[in-house]
């Protein structure tokens, strides 16, 4: 069958295939953005590291004033730290995955720019109570933390980094020894992390993260608990709390959960997206199957006796099956195409209003190339079915 005959049948049976082609236009239109939303979902969970996995966050309210903080503190580290489960214990405003906290503006190196971060005043437990590793520089010592009880005008002057802020503040550059600079405040960089993200880790400031070693102690305090060799955590969850209630001030522990809890916490949305959208797109493509099968199957039905008469003319089989290939593949081809340029559409529409990124042009290929095979093997299944009928009985059915 040459080109002029097949687009000549095609338009003489414009209706079933006009269906086909509207549907699987519609298809790769939504299954192409579903992946791309699901895909890019998924790596934003897996871009939020497992930081603390043996790690647990208390959180505290002091309900009565004149409270010494910083020697409250030092009570509840030593009490904490009698636990036999417990090896370090930390001081941290805030911690990592527990939303909030408070943010820093940095002016860039050898720019008008500035850039938004997070930050943690923390002390020289803060990175071995999340197992963290340095990837350049040293942690910070005892002495260079800045005490609750210090005066208000003592500052910290040094501080550590994570990797992605060090390369969007010196672009690939060694940091260390580097002076980053804020509005009446300067810090020296001795450290580069990764990795570590921001207490409002989903936000932009949230990917870029600076340590100062400063207690900030008060009437909400937060502290790190890093643990081994738990048995059960529950238990031991209970030990903290009855640690926390025995020291002899009134106070609420307000909670107390493993980190990696508030990370799932967090990406509860994320997730249940994700589940959402494998969802819909495997019903989806159920749907979409169901409706091509229909569509194929009322083709064949519709020119089952023409088929007959071409095999009767001399048509052999083969040459049968190439011809009905090929116009099937033309019409999913012209489907195909539709459906991308509407994605693209449609994608540009999700980026501007939902700030959700382009689709991959290797999406929109791998769909477009599994929507041509699963036309096809409809298509053979009912082409077989077809020439195993006897010629009297396709012609006189």
């Amino acid at each position: 069958m040459n080109l002029k005959t097949m687009i000549k049948f095609i338009s003489y049976r414009k209706l079933p295939f006009a269906m086909m082609a509207l549907i699987i236009a519609l298809a790769v239109m939504v299954l192409v953005n579903a992946v791309a939303v699901l895909v890019k979902t998924h790596q934003d969970i897996e871009q939020t590291p497992y930081l603390g996995a043996s790690t647990i966050a208390l959180w505290v309210k002091y309900l009565e004033d004149g409270v010494d903080y910083s020697a409250q503190a030092q009570a509840d580290r030593d009490a904490l730290l009698s636990i036999p489960e417990v090896d370090i214990v930390s001081f941290s405003t805030p911690t990592p995955f527990g939303g909030g906290g408070p943010e820093m503006t940095l002016e860039r190196s050898n720019s008008l720019d500035e850039i938004t971060v997070s930050v943690f005043y923390a002390d020289e437990h803060f990175l071995p109570a999340l197992d963290i590793e340095l990837v350049a520089g040293r942690n910070f010592t005892a002495s260079e933390v800045v005490s609750a009880a210090a005066e208000e005008a003592q500052q910290a002057t040094l501080a550590i980094i994570n990797q992605t802020l060090a390369l969007a503040l010196f672009e690939g550059g060694s940091a260390l020894g580097k002076t980053i600079q804020t509005s009446g405040q300067s810090y020296t960089v001795i450290g580069v992390l990764d990795p570590l993200v921001g207490a409002n880790f989903k936000s932009q400031r949230g990917q870029y993260t600076l340590v100062l070693p400063q207690q900030k102690l008060g009437k909400w305090t937060s502290m790190l608990v890093h643990t081994r060799d738990v048995q059960s955590p529950q238990q031991l969850q209970k030990k903290l709390a009855d640690v926390i209630y025995a020291q002899d001030v009134k106070r609420l522990l307000t909670r107390s959960e493993p980190l990696l809890a508030q990370r799932s916490l967090g990406l509860q949305k994320e997730m249940a997206l994700g589940a959402i959208l494998k969802a819909v797109i495997m019903a989806f493509v159920l749907v979409v199957f169901a409706a091509v099968w229909g569509v194929v199957k009322f083709n064949f039905v519709a020119r089952k006796k023409s088929m007959g008469i071409a095999r009767a003319l001399g048509l052999s089989a083969n040459q049968q099956m190439m011809a009905v290939t090929l116009e099937f593949s033309v019409v999913c081809l012209v489907g195909v195409l539709s459906g991308a340029l509407l994605s693209a559409f449609f994608a540009n529409w999700l980026n501007e209003a939902f700030a959700i990124a382009k689709v991959s042009n290797v999406i929109v290929l791998a769909i477009g190339m599994a929507m041509l095979i699963l036309v096809n093997v409809i298509v053979q299944f009912h082409l077989a079915q077809t020439q195993k009928s006897s010629l009297a009985e396709v012609i006189y059915h």
